[in-house]
């Protein structure tokens, strides 16, 4: 066994009007009442970022914000590390969905910055995951050429904090999508230990697998009481902030996505190609379905789940015709097989079952999610 070091998120603060008090909060992990700059979009400055601000600035701290109006790209990253660099802020703080808490993450860490991270919402997992995400562009954030979505090592922020009440309030679907998002890692974890039995990973743990699987079916035991039970709800966040755990004891990434994911992809691409705006979790929440079926697993007790806390189980519900499922599933291959360029440990089921049309059909249709 290799020496390797772990780093942790080692702050959670989350409860009831949490961000009103989360000038105290930082003071008591010795951030300094200096310069701080929020990364928000404009929705999320005013759910929270606008109130952080009024918090931050009344204890003695100059506020400044970073606007994100393009998602997930370079640009907005550049735009950001710009204002950080001319501040030099004591903390940077990611605050919204996952695009916001991951140009913050990137360009905090990029200018050699602290961050915490600030979610809105449960949309996906990533608040205080050490990845951050981002879209295929030509020269990324990680000055590399990429195809297709790719994701930098950043770390885990120096706190997570979470108002639960601006959760609570935000729609439901994003929660009900985040929850999908982290049902991923029963697909993820079978496709992972396949490609470490072929050689083409070698990391492995089984201590992080058995962690993930365990949080897994805990979310699916409970997923009818999550959204009326404080008890359950309160479990699904404290699941949620567990990325960034998971992902260090696991050693890289690949716990967190696999065969599930490349389903999805295809997914967003059809949705874009017939103009429907959808939600990563969402996408996923329909690849853990049909990929389970192919991996063997319990597809029937992934989509009760999900119909139980209020996710998309039908290519209907996301805005998507049969055909377009059954595209996603065929291409399934050459999009794993683009992901592999960049990472020759992401191996999954679908590099060994091709998708045939019939085949695709044959567990679309076998699973409900076309007609």
């Amino acid at each position: 066994m290799e020496p390797r070091s772990l780093t942790l998120c080692s702050r959670y603060f989350f409860g009831s009007r949490a961000i009103d008090k989360l000038a105290q909060f930082c003071r008591e992990i010795r951030v300094q009442e200096k310069n701080a700059v929020l990364v928000c979009d404009g929705t999320t400055w005013k759910v929270a970022a606008e109130r952080i601000s009024v918090s931050l600035s009344a204890s003695g701290f100059r506020v400044d914000r970073v606007i994100v109006e393009k998602g997930a790209v370079r640009s907005e990253v550049e735009k950001a590390r710009e204002r950080i660099r001319l501040l030099s802020p004591c903390i940077v703080f990611g605050i919204g969905g996952g695009v916001s808490m991951d140009i913050g993450k990137a360009s905090a860490f990029l200018e050699k910055a602290c961050w915490i991270t600030v979610p809105t919402s449960f949309a996906t997992d990533a608040m205080t995951g050490i990845n951050a995400t981002f879209r295929g562009e030509r020269r990324g954030v990680d000055d590399k050429a990429h195809e297709g979505d790719y994701d930098i090592r950043v770390g885990p922020p120096l706190a997570c904090v979470v108002d639960t009440d601006i959760v609570r309030n935000a729609p439901w679907k994003f929660q009900a999508a985040g929850y999908a998002d982290y049902l991923a890692k029963l697909c993820a974890t079978h496709d992972w230990g396949l490609a470490y039995s072929r050689g083409k990973d070698q990391t492995y743990s089984e201590y992080a697998i058995m962690l993930a699987r365990a949080q897994v079916e805990y979310l699916m035991k409970n997923a009818s009481r999550i959204r009326k039970d404080e008890r359950a709800f309160e479990g699904f966040l404290q699941v949620m902030m567990n990325d960034g755990f998971l992902t260090e004891m696991a050693g890289n990434s690949r716990i967190l996505f696999g065969s599930e994911h490349v389903v999805a992809q295809g997914l967003m691409e059809e949705q874009m190609r017939a103009n429907v705006a959808g939600l990563h979790g969402e996408q996923v929440g329909l690849g853990t379905i049909l990929m389970a079926y192919l991996q063997g697993q319990d597809w029937m007790a992934v989509k009760t789940a999900l119909e139980q806390i209020g996710a998309p189980v039908t290519a209907e519900q996301i805005g998507l015709g049969d055909e377009s499922v059954i595209r996603a599933l065929t291409r399934a291959r050459a999009i794993n097989e683009s992901w592999l360029r960049d990472r020759p440990d992401i191996y999954t089921i679908v590099m060994e079952k091709p998708l045939t049309r019939e085949l695709a059909k044959g567990i679309a249709k076998g699973t409900g999610v076309i007609r």
